[in-house]
C-alpha cells in the first residue's frame, strides 16, 4: 500500500464553528491539540451545532499574533478567548453532547454575553478540561487496557478524509446533477486530509503512522445533514448526501471519511 501523505490539517477550536487550517499540529489521545475543546451550550446545558443553529458557521477563528489565544470573528466584530480554561477562576458545569454528560468549565461572563448577543439567545461558552473524561464506546476501544477518551467532537477524536474520496464524489455529483461547482472538503470538517490513496481507502488503513504520531481507524464516519450546509453561504441543499446515498450507504447510514484514534501522541505536518 502506498504511504499516505498529509495535504491539509484542520482544527475546530469551538465545536461547529469555522475551522483553522494549520501547517502542523500536535496530536494527543483526544485528538489534535485545541480541537473541539470549546462549545456553546444552551441555558439547559445542551450543545449547539449548525444543525439547529446554522449561524454558527459565520463565526471564524484564528490564533492571535503570538498564538497565546484565539480571536473569534463574527460579522466584523472580534473577541479574544484563551487557548484553555482552568478550574482556578471558572465555574464547573455539566454539559450534554448527544447522550454523554461532560464536566466542563464556563467561560468568563463577558465572553458569554458576547456570544449571547450575537446569537440573540442565552448561551454559555464552555471548555472541556484535561481531566474531564468522555470515554469512547467500548466496541471501538482498540485496547481494553487503555480507555480512549474524546473531546467535545460528535463521537471520535480525529476525522480522516482522502482527496481521492472527494474527487470521486465530485465526479459523481457532476455526472448525476450537472452541478459545476465542486463540493469543498470544508463541508466534511476533516482534521487530516490525505493524498496517495484510492477513493475511500482511508476506511481500511487500520493502524498507521503520520509524522511521529500513530493513528488507528475505528470505523467509517456516518454523515449527517450538516454536510448539506454550504460553509460560505450557509444555504442548505440536497448534496452531498443525495449522491453519497447512491454508493456509500450501509445499514441506513451514509458514509464519508473515517473516524480515527491516536494510539501514540506525536506531531504531524503537511510537509511530511
Amino acid at each position: 500500500m502506498p504511504t499516505p501523505r498529509i495535504t491539509a490539517i484542520y482544527i475546530y477550536p469551538i465545536k461547529s464553528m469555522g475551522g483553522m487550517s494549520l501547517g502542523d499540529a500536535e496530536v494527543g489521545m483526544r485528538g489534535l491539540q485545541h480541537d473541539r475543546r470549546y462549545m456553546l451550550v444552551s441555558a439547559e446545558g445542551k450543545f449547539l451545532t449548525q444543525r439547529q443553529t446554522p449561524e454558527l458557521g459565520q463565526f471564524h477563528l484564528a490564533y492571535n499574533a503570538d498564538q497565546t489565544g484565539f480571536m473569534v470573528t463574527f460579522q466584523g466584530d472580534t473577541l479574544a478567548i484563551p487557548l484553555s480554561l482552568s478550574h482556578q477562576n471558572h465555574q464547573t458545569l455539566t454539559a450534554n453532547v448527544w447522550d454523554d454528560s461532560v464536566e466542563v468549565l464556563s467561560a468568563p461572563s463577558h465572553i458569554n454575553q458576547w456570544f449571547s448577543q450575537k446569537l440573540q439567545r442565552d448561551v454559555t461558552l464552555v471548555y472541556q478540561p484535561d481531566h474531564a473524561n468522555r470515554p469512547l464506546p467500548p466496541e471501538y476501544q482498540p485496547n481494553p487496557q487503555n480507555t480512549h477518551h474524546v473531546s467535545l467532537a460528535d463521537g471520535y477524536p480525529i476525522l480522516v478524509v482522502s482527496e481521492a474520496s472527494l474527487s470521486l464524489l465530485n465526479q459523481k455529483i457532476q455526472h448525476s446533477s450537472h452541478q459545476t461547482e465542486p463540493m469543498s472538503l470544508i463541508r466534511f470538517r476533516p482534521n487530516v486530509v490525505l493524498s496517495h490513496l484510492e477513493p475511500h481507502q482511508e476506511d481500511s488503513l487500520g493502524t498507521f503512522q503520520l509524522g511521529t504520531a500513530t493513528f488507528h481507524i475505528a470505523k467509517p464516519c456516518s454523515r449527517c445533514i450538516l454536510t448539506t450546509i454550504d460553509p460560505i453561504t450557509l444555504e442548505r441543499g440536497d448534496e452531498p448526501l443525495r449522491t453519497l446515498s447512491t454508493y456509500r450507504k450501509e445499514n441506513n447510514k451514509i458514509l464519508f471519511g473515517a473516524n480515527a484514534l491516536c494510539l501514540k501522541p506525536g506531531k504531524i505536518s503537511t510537509s511530511k
